[in-house]
């Protein structure tokens, strides 16, 4: 049982608000084999509390929703309506994290939270940056990206809303080259361009 406790001690002592599985088999020095078992029990007696498939935490009011949300679907960096909101572009509180991804498009429903990842073309996915611990696209590639999903009818979103002075036009004209002809049409309607 000393072994379960110094593992669980071990984990604790690292300034992480949630760990992947692979994250705790660094901490655990018994067989790996039986690390599966031990977490389970662990889940079971409320020591550690499972999040979603493979990610745990000891405390729920300290989880980093957004770098979760980053972690559970690789490769994948927030943008869309959840970025616009984190940059001041958009005044709406979205009620979802949304994400893109080369992956397929998805949902994860966590406590209450709700993770939804978006599928695009592998050829623009990027734009994103490393800021506390998650990614993130810069202000011009989460306008681009929404355009981009509202002109193929994928989401639905008032462009209105959107405060044009917190965006660089040059940036944005760098990154619209990787777009199809109809988003520069779309941004022109919107003057955002």
């Amino acid at each position: 049982m000393s072994e379960i406790n110094n593992f669980i001690e071990k984990t604790k002592g690292v300034s992480k608000t949630f760990f992947s599985f692979n994250d705790l088999t660094k901490f655990y020095q018994g067989k790996q084999k039986n690390l599966p078992v031990i977490i389970n029990r662990l889940v079971k007696s409320g020591k550690i509390i499972r999040l979603t498939r493979g990610f745990y935490t000891f405390n729920l009011s300290m989880v980093d929703w957004e770098a979760l949300a980053c972690e559970i679907l690789k490769p994948s960096y927030i943008s869309l309506e959840y970025a616009l909101w984190k940059y001041g572009i958009i005044n709406e509180i979205p009620a979802t994290i949304t994400l893109i991804t080369t992956k397929k498009h998805r949902f994860y429903n966590l406590l209450s939270n709700t993770f939804e990842y978006s599928y695009i073309n592998p050829k623009i996915f990027g734009g994103y940056k490393i800021e506390k611990n998650i990614l993130i696209a810069e202000k011009e590639k989460a306008l681009l990206d929404e355009v981009y999903f509202i002109s193929l009818h994928k989401r639905i979103f008032n462009l209105k809303s959107i405060d044009i002075s917190k965006i660089n036009k040059k940036i944005l004209k760098k990154w619209l080259k990787y777009y199809p002809p109809s988003i520069l049409k779309l941004l022109q309607r919107f003057k955002f361009i």
